[in-house]
């Protein structure tokens, strides 16, 4: 996971707020709208999210279908049921992963 937050931390992606987000400390930056609005996910979320691509986050992998805990129950859900689809196909297009 490591080659895709140094990626995402060249294009400006990955945010530090140690104060919201605790130890870590660091979100990824998503999307602004045009409103100025920011979404982002904190990288503790997107571990546990994505944890099982974590040796290997390529674009395929990411979306691809994951299998996570949220307190205690398992969820299984592709990235585009997550919503996370959209962004993936974005740092795509921007070469994140070819980084």
């Amino acid at each position: 996971m490591e080659s895709l937050y140094l990626a995402l931390k060249r294009e400006r992606l990955i945010l530090n707020h140690p104060k919201k987000y605790g130890e870590e400390g660091k979100v990824i930056l998503l999307e602004i709208d045009k409103k100025g609005v920011t979404s982002t996910v904190d990288i503790k979320t997107f571990k546990e999210l994505f944890g099982d691509v974590l040796d290997n986050p390529t674009y395929e992998a990411l979306s691809g279908t994951h299998t996570f805990l949220i307190e205690e129950k398992e969820y299984t859900m592709t990235a585009k049921e997550m919503g996370y689809q959209k962004y993936f196909d974005q740092w795509k297009e921007k070469g994140i992963f070819n980084n």
